[in-house]
């Protein structure tokens, strides 16, 4: 590779990024050099290219930019530190309490726009962030002012590229015509165990020209003033495509092993960064910035600084131009702001707890789940989502705007539909509505339950990110019998529960959906609704005393003394509910209770001189640390192997999940003599 012309201010510049981020690695003894010395000259032009204010990073139509090889976080750090974002200081660098964590993680106050490391995703997230762009400017821009006009900027290398989720987001950017999405790619041509011809002899080029996209090459990856020239390029471009930038170049460029993948993830001493400080004419010691390196970077921070101000006042303008507009435009604006919460089922809110004022009807939970998102969205602008290909089945879809399948037509009406189409891409359906809940919008997205595992890696995100993205699974349990065990949930449901911040639930009937479903839509947390495909009668026969997200309590036996309690969720609900009319027969009474998110039930409410018995046709690991934490003294009744194909009926008798199994091992529990 040439070596560059190290005179120019712009150069030095790009070294001092450079050096700056081996430092930060080298005072941590922990990172990645390889990529902050081959990659410095695209994220220098970038940033230099980019609209946003180090000052304010909450500036709503700041570009934004995602660092899809999350591994070079030192490299974005040290970019933030020098066009000027206050809050930076590399000396902490994967430090205990530092927000300059070993990979990003969603920090606004210092100008991180998104959590990234786990390959691939990053990509597709930036493409969720630039739809939510275009939908945006679709609804609120007009001829006098466009208020929304920005960039999403992402920074990929090899490995992101290999990762199967980037073929599925990247085939929907070229579909959707996302010509405000800016990809670089980071092309060393080394792994971190080899080179990239050895695992992969995919032509790049050919590929994202195939799905619709500008591809333009730079061959010098020093050379940062082309770089930025293909970047100012891509920018001005309409051609309703979204730009790949392939830029060559070497990783580890200038320190030992450099193009070779044992620069991955060296950590140069400082003696070693000295030595390239010198080798750069660059006079400043160490984790200092020469001065007239320092006095540039102000000089063109300010002048992002007052785009940010001139935006402002633009929006100041369109409060004036189109009130109505102004005032849900500030929705989005408001980060992840409140709403007006929708009325129009029959739930009623009494200190925190629900009271049903109507009959609970018999229907599907994925029926019930239709009619809640249909609607929730007629009253939050927010909401937008859609499935992998089963929206059909999971009803997970809202019918008064239309449906929309593709983004790439011409018409703008085209745009405001409300559903996404997203294909059968489970991994970049879940990734992409992260992108959409960055950028402000309430996203769901629905699969069947036995699929949740395709977008785990994205659900898991959107946990780590607080993000109010809604994951919508129908066809809950062993209950698909026909299909066989390969789609058939049985340990998904508690991979879900053992997720860190993402609330569970499985409602029991219409009346628990609803409860649910306003929720989720209210508190917009990470949130997982799993649904039946087969009707739900309501648990009672009757209405319930009390009903919500926390818990559904079936009425005891005209006063008798009861012998057990029962919990269980979702579908399993009405075994035991059936399974109770049994155990009544023999003298033996117990009190069901529909527990449809174990992470909010408030165990103290059950008498723990009672024997407590959990019922869930799957694995049982969250029912037993419900009995661990709360001490109750009990069993629990799953299924925890994969289920055999058959009838429904054939396969429940099969496994020990009928009411007169279900009572039978009550009874045995009890002592008492089997039915």
């Amino acid at each position: 590779m040439a070596i560059p012309n190290y005179k120019t201010l712009e150069q030095a510049e790009v070294n001092t990024i450079r050096v700056l981020a081996c430092e930060a690695i080298s005072n941590a003894n922990s990172g990645h050099s390889g990529i902050v010395l081959g990659a410095a000259p695209i994220m220098y032009a970038i940033y230099n290219n980019m609209k946003f204010d180090p000052h304010n990073g909450h500036w709503f139509n700041r570009d934004r930019f995602i660092l899809s090889a999350g591994h070079g976080s030192a490299l974005l750090y040290a970019t933030l530190k020098c066009f000027g974002v206050p809050e930076i200081d590399l000396k902490t660098f994967r430090k205990l309490g530092s927000p300059l964590t070993g990979h990003p993680e969603l920090d606004e106050e210092i100008c991180v726009d998104c959590s990234t490391g786990p390959l691939g995703q990053g990509i597709a997230m930036a493409v969720g962030v630039a739809l939510a762009e275009k939908k945006l400017a679709n609804e609120f821009n007009f001829d006098d002012n466009e208020i929304i006009n920005h960039h999403t900027f992402c920074l990929v290398g090899d490995g992101d590229l290999m990762e199967g989720v980037s073929y599925e987001a990247c085939n929907l950017a070229g579909l959707w015509k996302l010509d405000k999405l800016i990809v670089l790619y980071d092309y060393n041509n080394v792994t971190l165990d080899g080179t990239r011809e050895a695992a992969d002899a995919e032509d790049v080029t050919a590929r994202f020209k195939s799905m619709g996209w500008n591809v333009i090459s730079v061959k010098n990856g020093n050379d940062e003033y082309t770089i930025s020239s293909k970047i100012r390029k891509a920018v001005a471009s309409q051609q309703g495509m979204p730009t790949l930038i392939i830029v060559h170049t070497e990783l580890g460029y200038g320190a030992k092993n450099a193009g070779t993948n044992k620069a991955h993830g060296q950590v140069l001493s400082m003696p070693e960064i000295k030595a390239l400080r010198e080798k750069w004419d660059l006079d400043s010691d160490h984790f200092e910035i020469d001065e007239d390196v320092r006095e540039h970077f102000t000089k063109i921070s300010n002048k992002k600084i007052g785009k940010s101000k001139k935006w402002h006042k633009q929006l100041k303008q369109y409060e004036e131009s189109h009130p109505i507009k102004y005032k849900d435009l500030c929705e989005f604006i408001t980060a992840r702001g409140d709403y007006k919460p929708y009325r129009g089922f029959s739930i009623e809110k009494s200190q925190k707890k629900y009271t049903c004022k109507a009959q609970g009807k018999v229907t599907s939970g994925r029926d019930a789940g239709h009619d809640m998102l249909n609607q929730i969205a007629k009253q939050n602008p927010r909401l937008w989502g859609g499935s992998a290909d089963v929206a059909s089945t999971t009803k997970a879809f809202v019918t008064a705007k239309g449906e929309i399948t593709m983004f790439s037509a011409k018409s703008k009406s085209t745009l405001s539909g409300a559903n996404i189409a997203y294909g059968v891409r489970e991994f970049a359906m879940a990734a992409i509505s992260n992108g959409l809940a960055l950028h402000g919008f309430n996203a769901y997205c629905s699969t069947f339950l036995a699929f949740s595992d395709y977008s785990k890696p994205a659900i898991r995100l959107s946990a780590m990110m607080n993000l109010p993205v809604t994951y919508i699974f129908s066809h809950d349990g062993i209950g698909n019998a026909p299909d066989g065990s390969t789609h058939q949930a049985n340990e998904h449901i508690t991979a879900l529960r053992i997720t860190p911040n993402m609330a569970v639930f499985r409602p029991s009937d219409d009346i628990e959906t609803a409860a649910v479903y306003e929720y989720v839509f209210e508190n917009q947390k990470p949130s997982s609704i799993i649904l039946s495909r087969g009707n739900l009668p309501s648990p009672s026969g009757a209405d319930c005393p009390k009903c919500g997200p926390d818990g559904c309590f079936s009425t005891d036996d005209k006063g008798q003394k009861l012998n057990a309690i029962l919990l269980s969720s979702g579908s399993d609900v009405q075994l035991c509910v059936k399974a109770k009319t049994l155990l009544g027969g023999c003298g033996v009474f117990v009190n069901v209770i529909s527990v449809p998110c174990i992470e909010m039930f408030d165990a103290s409410v059950l008498d723990k001189t009672l024997p407590v018995i959990a019922v869930e046709l799957g694995n049982g690991t969250s029912w037993w640390a419900l009995f661990g934490k709360n001490n109750l003294r009990g069993e629990v009744i799953c299924f925890d192997d994969f289920g055999p194909t058959g009838s429904d009926s054939d396969v429940m008798h099969e496994l020990g999940f009928t009411p007169e199994k279900i009572a039978d091992r009550v009874l045995g529990f009890l002592g008492k003599e089997r039915l």
